[in-house]
């Protein structure tokens, strides 16, 4: 309260200024698909052909995603991987070529470590190394091959840059940042046929116990992932039964997935210690290399592992500490396995959840292709009927086509993106 010089009371007025001010407004998407101008890189390898646009996928939904020196969306694992192979494919399709930003004249393979050293060429561009950054986010559905030329500045809207003036089916595409995906858990195949033998005291009555194999856990025994025999002994393997439990005749026999433990139906121990008696598996305890073109995680992942790319921009379990590297064989504690040596920038999401991939009766429904044809994706390409022209149900074992597709067993994985 004031006054003035004749003790008189002076009110404090408030004054207004109405044409106030503009305050910038910061938000501008949501994170799950940010809005942005994403443009699959022109020099993206093609994967495989679409038959119904008659057009190239260059990456396939679930892959993880960086992006390259001029901000295009590119697959994450190129950075950790060896070569950029183009093929005949490539050719045809007016693929720009990675080096010379010129299109692929003939099937060659470029060095990413060349690429990437200080003198590396980049485009067409000396003395510019290929950069590929950090993991961003993932492919939300495929991306076809980029219709534009490889400049910096091409945009995407002037059909005079394309390599068919009249033809873009995919101006843009999305980045998944933060969502939930489930995957199929792909096992690594065991190609060495390995020697089998008697578990010590593993007789009784007519079925024989043969001790566990040497990697763990075993992938389930399907269309994909056969577990085979080989040697004289083989034709004891006749009708694999759930569990040992179950084994009542000749030729039954059952394997523990965990423990890699075979039974078998045998009137005497079958002293497999000549190699008389050899199996072929797959499993999980070490990650696929040179996995399929469809998305997949891979390695014996359990719920709270956290995850990172691979060269194949698939998902593998993120590095153990390397003091635990010696002891870690998939087995360690859920608080060993989440002690974690990758950085932040490294690790693109987290486990939590695995499960089986065999759903509501799926293998009772009877679907075309019996047997079901291989896991090569040959299907994709124009006349040919193949594995992608199975819908699913008995042709692919009572999976879904994810499973079927990437060659996995009968898992799944749910991985939730985090610090994207």
């Amino acid at each position: 309260m004031s006054f003035d010089s004749m003790g008189r009371y002076t009110p404090n007025h408030k004054s207004w200024d109405h044409v106030g001010n503009m305050i910038p407004v910061v938000e501008h998407s949501e994170g799950v698909r940010p809005h942005g101008e994403f443009k699959p890189a022109a020099w993206l390898p093609v994967q495989f052909f679409d038959k119904y646009q008659e057009v190239y996928f260059v990456v396939l939904p679930g892959k993880v995603l960086a992006f390259d020196n001029d901000g295009r969306v590119v697959p994450a694992g190129i950075a950790l991987g060896t070569n950029i192979s183009y093929t005949a494919n490539d050719v045809a399709a007016g693929t720009i070529d990675v080096e010379t930003g010129l299109p692929v004249a003939a099937p060659v393979d470029r060095v990413v470590a060349e690429l990437e050293a200080a003198d590396g060429t980049f485009l067409g561009r000396a003395d510019t190394p290929l950069s590929v950054s950090k993991p961003v986010g993932v492919a939300p559905y495929a991306y076809y091959q980029w219709a534009g030329d490889s400049s910096a500045l091409d945009d995407g809207f002037n059909p005079s840059a394309y390599r068919q003036h009249n033809h873009n089916l995919q101006h843009r595409v999305a980045i998944l940042c933060d969502y939930v995906l489930e995957l199929p858990l792909v096992p690594a195949a065991e190609t060495t046929a390995e020697t089998l033998t008697d578990k010590v005291g593993g007789h009784s009555g007519s079925v024989t116990t043969l001790a566990a194999v040497a990697k763990l856990p075993v992938a389930k025994n399907t269309q994909r992932t056969k577990i085979t025999f080989s040697e004289s002994l083989s034709t004891a393997f006749v009708n694999e039964v759930a569990s040992a439990a179950e084994i009542a005749a000749a030729g039954d026999w059952a394997i523990d997935l965990a423990s890699g433990v075979i039974s078998v139906f045998s009137a005497s121990a079958l002293g497999a210690t000549g190699g008389n008696l050899k199996v072929t598996y797959s499993h999980y305890k070490t990650a696929v290399t040179g996995a399929s073109v469809f998305a997949a995680a891979s390695g014996n992942l359990k719920a709270g592992d956290f995850v990172k790319c691979d060269e194949s921009s698939n998902f593998v379990l993120a590095n153990p500490d390397p003091s635990d590297v010696a002891d870690f064989d998939g087995a360690d504690s859920l608080l060993t396995r989440a002690n974690v040596g990758d950085t932040f920038a490294d690790i693109v999401g987290q486990v939590i959840e695995v499960e089986s991939a065999e759903k509501d009766a799926l293998g009772m429904v009877k679907t075309a292709y019996n047997p079901p044809l291989g896991t090569d994706a040959s299907g994709s390409s124009p006349g040919y009927a193949g594995q992608m022209d199975q819908m699913p149900g008995s042709a692919t074992g009572g999976v879904s086509d994810k499973v079927h597709y990437a060659g996995a067993a009968d898992l799944v994985v749910r991985i939730n993106l985090v610090s994207r």
